[in-house]
């Protein structure tokens, strides 16, 4: 592997993670709200406020988690271990990266709620973050030299199970609001 290409999958395992995490999360959202107050409105400002308070989380997260990789692959380099050392401006990338790609899933899965009614809106979300994370992980089992569909699946798999717990959250919600 080319250096080049190592820097690419470096940045796409926070890209990866950014994606990942803000579908399962707002995608929760958008299903919970929308049982529980069946509000567009509420949706959108917990979508939105959830969204950049994970957005935050996940870049911060991310260039903690590397910032603790680089310093631990310094220390190996010092003691004589041949092995890759992320550069500071990988690691600051990488939280960029990861702030990046969690907004743009949040843009993308509130795209539904400026076009339809509540509901046709939460169900397209539905789709959209369903079949985004089966392309996801159909591009993760790819480079994983898995099988793709299955790790797909699984991808998609879990994306339906956090919004089905999440509008059986909302639904207690809705039956005590």
């Amino acid at each position: 592997m080319t250096e080049l290409e190592f820097k690419l999958h470096f940045l796409m395992e926070s890209v990866a993670f950014g994606l990942t995490d803000g579908i399962i999360c707002f995608l929760g959202i958008i299903v919970g709200v929308a049982r529980a107050t069946g509000s567009s409105v509420d949706i959108l400002i917990a979508a939105i406020i959830g969204g950049i308070a994970d957005a935050l989380g996940n870049s911060i997260g991310f260039f903690v988690s590397q910032s603790t990789e680089r310093a631990v692959q310094m220390r190996g380099a010092e003691e004589g271990n041949n092995m890759h050392i992320h550069s500071k401006k990988e690691v600051w990338l990488s939280g960029v990266f990861s702030f990046l790609a969690t907004l743009l899933v949040l843009v993308l899965l509130l795209v539904p709620f400026a076009l339809f009614e509540v509901w046709t809106a939460t169900t397209a979300s539905f789709i959209i973050g369903t079949i985004s994370a089966f392309i996801l992980g159909t591009y993760i089992g790819n480079l994983s030299k898995e099988n793709r569909f299955k790790c797909g699946v699984k991808y998609a798999f879990i994306t339906i199970a956090g919004a089905v717990i999440s509008y059986g959250v909302g639904e207690i919600i809705h039956i005590y609001i």
